[in-house]
């Protein structure tokens, strides 16, 4: 019997028909937002924001319908995540090419920037966005003459087919990882709910060897996780996160996470973190022990 918690693989209908429904139109809504805010505003930079934002607004679309739908089948929602993830990036190339078809007038401003105006037709981009090969058959095209310009130098050809991998890594990548994860978190199958995940502000000793304390505390030996005092500041530290059903005492699983404190040269911190181990489980007692122990103390600065 493991003893770190496995998915049930459960689902249901209506939380897979949500999942479907809902990203489906999340991903057509937010390509049009995505599109037009990519086509009016000439700076890449800002452009490679918009497309990280666009992955993980989608995922976080999926990771909570995940969460509503109760969908405990990582493999099945990974997938459909995978598909949604795939049609975002295929409306955004039909919206595109509506908009590439009704362009306009094109307004300069100054050498280096330039707007093109342009008008979208509903018959047109439903005329598209039903012709898959149509659109495959427009991007080698679109490729050769480029899309857009970096200080005046045209981006085209093989740089722009890395440019289009990354966006569709991103689309497809964000939504996978936010959803498959959170399909796989601990959920009590007795109480019908998830488990909440509690973060203990009392910090513990590092944990160099990853192995060793895996089999510790798979062994139940847990002297392994030692409090650290209110004196002692150390850098790496560990860190306990607790996931615990209110309504299943005997849902209660352990993370652990060496957590490293890292400045820049301007004396901004930052933080590292590595897992250490995920969703071990532990008895009730075991879990009121970890309570009383780590339950109350500041984060080493």
């Amino acid at each position: 019997m493991s003893v770190y918690y496995k998915p049930s693989g459960r689902i249901t209908v209506g939380g897979i028909l949500g999942f479907v429904v809902v990203g489906l139109v999340a991903a057509v809504v937010l390509a049009f937002a995505y599109v037009y805010a990519t086509w009016y505003i000439p700076f890449i930079y800002i452009n490679v924001l918009l497309t990280l934002g666009f992955g993980a607004v989608l995922g976080y679309v999926l990771n909570r319908m995940t969460t509503v739908g109760k969908l405990r089948n990582p493999a099945l929602v990974g997938w459909l995540a995978l598909a949604i993830g795939l049609w975002a990036w295929y409306v955004q190339w039909a919206v595109y090419l509506t908009l590439l078809n009704g362009a306009g007038e094109t307004e300069y401003a100054g050498r280096r920037f330039s707007i093109t105006h342009t008008s979208f037709e509903l018959d047109t981009f439903l005329g598209i966005i039903a012709r898959p090969d149509l659109v495959l058959s427009m991007l080698p095209r679109i490729a050769e003459d480029g899309m857009w310009s970096i200080f005046t130098v045209k981006v085209s050809g093989f740089v722009l087919y890395l440019v289009w991998f990354a966006e569709l890594v991103i689309l497809l990548a964000f939504p996978w990882i936010v959803s498959h994860s959170e399909a796989g978190a601990p959920f009590s199958e007795r109480a019908g709910q998830w488990a909440e995940k509690l973060t203990f502000p009392q910090p513990a000793a590092a944990f160099p060897d990853t192995e060793a304390t895996k089999a510790a505390l798979e062994a139940a030996r847990w002297d392994h996780l030692q409090p650290l005092t209110g004196e002692e500041t150390t850098n790496p530290y560990g860190r306990l996160i607790l996931h615990t059903a209110p309504n299943d005492e005997d849902c209660c699983y352990l993370s652990l996470e060496n957590v490293t404190i890292e400045v820049d040269d301007k004396g901004k911190s930052s933080e590292k973190t590595v897992d250490v181990l995920q969703y071990l489980q532990v008895s009730p007692q075991v879990c009121r022990d970890l309570h009383a122990r780590f339950g109350a103390a500041a984060v080493p600065a």
